[in-house]
């Protein structure tokens, strides 16, 4: 393997919790049905445009970026003091890149989040290429999202393994034509079962499955 690429929640960060705490305080104001279960088969993974648009149906741009603003307000203040890389995450990446493997970062999070992970927990030098939400006109499980890492990287896209937490995340990998690695944190390892053929709970584990 020449690449690796990352998504970003629930596999550089454990964040899962807290993103599931904002939308449903999100999902209280507006009054729609959500628990623990849709949000882990429905919303995981997805971006926010998709996501408010299956939500409230056919609504303008402005609106999107106005719920979208208001939910990761939620998150971001909910998490801020919380946060902390994946266990093992920086170790596994520095180990990488001492056999030459690439790095990306492939995720359908907002650039918003994307800025406050990386920055601040000074992660932002860890990747090579990073692809966003913004980046990409289908989200997960469309595969365009590991296509564009890949290509950003230089790599056929059999040349890199993916690391995801969400049953999207592992398709989009998959249709790709990626190797996928699934994280259990948002799902635990026997709902990944079936949709990945290899699963990990950290990168501590990782670093030994790929003898870094």
């Amino acid at each position: 393997m020449k690449g690796f690429i990352f998504d970003m929640d629930g596999v550089v960060v454990d964040n899962h919790a807290y993103h599931f705490k904002a939308w449903m305080a999100f999902a209280e104001k507006y009054n729609f049905e959500l628990n623990e279960t849709i949000y882990r088969d429905q919303y995981n993974g997805k971006t926010n445009i998709d996501l408010f648009k299956m939500i409230f149906g056919p609504i303008s741009e402005d609106l999107i970026r106005k719920y979208s603003d208001e939910k990761e307000d939620l998150y971001q203040e909910l998490y801020k003091s919380k946060m902390k890389p994946h266990a093992g995450l920086e170790e596994f990446i520095k180990a990488a890149r001492t056999k030459n493997i690439r790095i990306a970062l492939g995720t359908s999070a907002p650039t918003r989040n994307v800025d406050f992970v990386l920055d601040l927990l000074n992660l932002r030098a860890c990747f090579d290429v990073i692809v966003d939400g913004p980046h990409v006109h289908k989200g997960k499980p469309d595969p365009e999202v590991y296509l564009l890492c890949a290509q950003k990287l230089g790599l056929d896209p059999q040349e890199c393994v993916v690391f995801e937490d969400s049953l999207a995340g592992l398709e989009s990998a998959i249709r790709a034509g990626c190797r996928a690695v699934g994280v259990s944190t948002s799902h635990r390892p026997e709902e990944l079962i079936g949709k990945t053929t290899e699963i990990i709970h950290d990168f501590v584990e990782a670093k030994g499955k790929f003898d870094l």
